[in-house]
């Protein structure tokens, strides 16, 4: 028998036996992105606002959506506008403030040592930095026009452990989600862009595979945003402890996500090796 993840919700609080459920509304923006920065600046100004308008406390947009993509939307060796991406920055931070709102806002970052690193900043309800993330495991493509950076990066939300991956690292490597979680994270963000490349088609099902498996076998949230293309080959997915889907996006399109989480419900069980959570994650009790 199959079941969703509001069964495994309403299963929860039937167990919880009335006791109040402290949760957060986080939204995904599966939003296009461009060359340009001032344009995806004002789609994430956009969204931002949007997102508030139906109760979210946390944002989470898709990798370099600020800077644009250096595979497919910019050029590997396309010049880093560090004024340009720093004035979009101050923006986006005082409509974090103006808002409330809180934000993982995939970007890059100069490195004067070097190409830029492919970065996520997190930004809190006033606008100020909680993280800087660089993405620490890049695919050959990623290294033509990138520095690597070190990962995974832990941060803390309304006092929810929490911590973002990006795409690659998150997708292929279990360990840096994984690290996450020992550490304490419930909900782990995963910015990506992804889109079709030539015989890239058989890529989504895998994708959306170990977006669920990352959620499952730490027993988190795993939040995944994908920028919306016209050859998307994975959706934008909210992905439960129990490693089934909670919210999805449709292929191709931009839309705004909005799902509420109870972090409480993201025990690490196997982590532990706790029978007791293990029988309560697997169903057995």
């Amino acid at each position: 028998m199959l079941f969703s993840a509001n069964w495994f919700y309403k299963k929860q609080k039937i167990l919880k036996r009335g006791s109040i459920v402290n949760t957060l509304r986080i939204g995904v923006a599966q939003v296009p992105q461009t060359s340009t920065i001032q344009t995806n600046c004002d789609k994430a100004l956009e969204y931002i606002e949007k997102a508030s308008g139906c109760g979210v406390e946390l944002l989470c947009f898709p990798e370099t959506h600020l800077s644009g993509y250096r595979a497919g939307i910019l050029t590997p060796d396309a010049p880093c506008d560090e004024d340009g991406l720093k004035f979009a920055t101050e923006l986006i931070s005082a409509k974090c403030a103006e808002y409330s709102i809180g934000i993982i806002l995939g970007t890059e970052t100069p490195n004067p040592g070097g190409k830029p690193f492919n970065s996520a900043l997190v930004l809190d309800q006033t606008g100020e930095t909680l993280a800087l993330h660089h993405k620490s495991r890049l695919t050959p493509v990623d290294a033509k026009g990138y520095s690597q950076g070190k990962g995974p990066t832990a941060f803390t939300f309304k006092g929810i452990p929490m911590g973002v991956v990006i795409c690659f690292e998150g997708f292929r490597f279990p360990e840096t989600t994984r690290e996450l979680a020992r550490n304490g994270a419930q909900v782990v963000f995963h910015p990506q862009c992804n889109h079709v490349m030539p015989n890239m088609d058989w890529k989504q099902p895998i994708h959306e595979a170990l977006i669920m498996a990352r959620a499952g076998e730490n027993t988190i949230y795993f939040i995944s945003a994908n920028m919306s293309h016209e050859r998307n080959n994975c959706r934008s997915l909210v992905v439960a402890p129990n490693g089934l889907i909670q919210k999805a996006s449709v292929l191709t399109q931009e839309k705004l996500i909005v799902a509420d989480i109870d972090p409480a419900l993201a025990t690490h069980a196997f982590l532990q090796d706790d029978l007791e959570k293990m029988a309560k994650a697997l169903g057995e009790a």
